[in-house]
């Protein structure tokens, strides 16, 4: 009873859902060295203001959850 129950909330909501890392994956890799350059040299502001710009939808949990998401995509990476 439980799995079809989540089955449902996942059919139901699937296509309401935004997601901003699938979103990221999605993009030009042009587009992401543009992001990771402002966050990571020109500022925090820069990057919420340019992830504000690509997914209006997009809240200030999503962009953060991004921020986190390539920090530690750059923190695995060294």
């Amino acid at each position: 009873m439980l799995m079809k129950s989540g089955l449902r909330d996942i059919v139901e909501t699937g296509g309401n859902t935004f997601s901003v890392i699938e979103e990221f994956s999605e993009l030009t890799p042009r587009r992401k060295v543009l992001l990771c350059d402002h966050l990571f040299t020109e500022g925090r502001q820069a990057f919420y203001n340019t992830v504000e710009l690509l997914w209006p939808q997009a809240s200030h949990e999503d962009a953060k959850r991004l921020e986190k998401f390539l920090y530690s995509l750059k923190n695995r990476s060294h």
